[in-house]
């Protein structure tokens, strides 16, 4: 099950609870009189803290930790793969945190087909504030142990500050925005074989990358390789 549904359900459970509560709650009320103290008290926590506030606390979390700035704790304990978009849709979805309006993030949907050791490769989807990136661009993800529905794009979101874009994939082109590749010097599609010209557009741009520590030295000496080798 996806990020997406299960914020989904958790809103629709809330809006459920939040219209049954009056008949439901004057019920429980009422019931509770016969009831010991330290009993009222369970009752009335599971009936409003777990199943009314619970899950409206859980989607706030899943607004603002997972889909806003990536899931940083399914990042650290999840199983590490890669995958490939194969599709982008941009949502009418922001997720505001203090910002103005207009300044808020938008949520991305995107289609992935996830690699990860011991399972065939698979399609699920991932909902985060990631600018579009193209179709065919491969990304380091992190996937629940138990639910491999749910997925995160590794954006750097496990260190403090991080620079909240996806991390280049050694073997692969680094991720970019749909329809910056104009404004990119020597951009090229995976797999492509690139000119002179396109090998130094590739090396200015992995330089820059590096510069903005959004590459680390091996990830960096890593793709520099790759293209001097070519």
């Amino acid at each position: 099950m996806t990020v997406g549904k299960i914020s989904v359900a958790c809103w629709v459970f809330f809006v459920i609870m939040s219209i049954a509560f009056l008949p439901l709650g004057a019920g429980v009320v009422l019931a509770l009189h016969a009831l010991p103290a330290a009993t009222r008290f369970v009752v009335a926590f599971l009936v409003v803290g777990a199943l009314w506030w619970g899950p409206f606390a859980y989607a706030m979390y899943l607004s603002l930790a997972v889909m806003r700035n990536g899931d940083r704790r399914l990042l650290k304990r999840g199983i590490h793969g890669t995958a490939e978009v194969l599709s982008a849709k941009r949502t009418r979805t922001v997720i505001q945190e203090g910002e103005f309006a207009w300044e808020a993030p938008r949520v991305w949907k995107y289609r992935l087909r996830v690699t990860i050791p011991g399972r065939a490769p698979y399609e699920t989807d991932c909902s985060i504030c990631v600018p579009d990136l193209s179709e065919g661009t491969v990304v380091d993800v992190a996937v629940a142990p138990h639910n491999h529905r749910r997925v995160t794009i590794d954006v750097g979101q496990d260190a403090k500050d991080g620079p909240r874009v996806p991390r280049p994939v050694p073997g692969h082109a680094p991720a970019v925005p749909a329809g910056t590749e104009a404004r990119t010097p020597g951009w090229r599609p995976a797999g492509q074989t690139a000119s002179d010209a396109q090998r130094i557009g590739l090396l200015t741009q992995l330089g820059q990358l590096h510069s903005q520590g959004i590459l680390t030295d091996s990830e960096f000496a890593a793709q520099k390789a790759q293209l001097l080798g070519e």
